[in-house]
């Protein structure tokens, strides 16, 4: 892969975990958070990236980020159409969120319980809405691309 060093993601990634070997250190790593910057950036392993992803590794409680290609790749954490799912209701705020959006917004706490993940999961395939389920739509995917939070982590689990 052009542009990306997989020893410098190495070399970044280890220091920061317990194992010393990277198929063991990878496993410890969770994904905490995504986003889609406006500002070039690089990830760890030399790629400019503009699509950051957000992990904890939940044994020594560090943090980084790394590139959507190096998470999905190296360190083996699917963020499936994620992104995709951003970039739509960003560019757009009418537009439907897709599945992983819609399910990585309910964990992280974006929507109001089960009601808001209802609504956005019966509408996902939907062309034509009411009125007042596209202006319920347009302030969900503004609290999204916000990263607004509105319930509680206790409520989470």
């Amino acid at each position: 892969m052009e542009g990306h060093n997989f020893e410098q993601l190495k070399a970044h990634i280890l220091p920061l975990s317990q194992s010393n070997n990277f198929n063991i250190a990878r496993t410890e790593w969770d994904l905490v958070g995504v986003e889609i910057s406006d500002e070039i950036d690089n990830c760890p392993c030399g790629q400019v990236i503009k699509e950051h992803c957000y992990i904890r590794n939940r044994l020594t409680g560090s943090g980084t980020f790394v590139g959507n290609v190096c998470i999905n790749r190296f360190m083996q954490i699917d963020t499936g159409n994620l992104f995709d799912g951003l970039k739509r209701i960003a560019s757009d705020d009418t537009a439907n969120a897709n599945h992983d959006l819609i399910e990585y917004a309910f964990r992280k706490g974006y929507l109001f319980g089960e009601n808001e993940y209802n609504f956005l999961k019966q509408t996902v395939l939907k062309r034509k809405l009411s009125l007042a389920q596209i202006k319920w739509k347009q302030k969900i995917n503004r609290r999204i691309i916000n990263k607004t939070i509105v319930r509680r982590r206790s409520e989470l689990l």
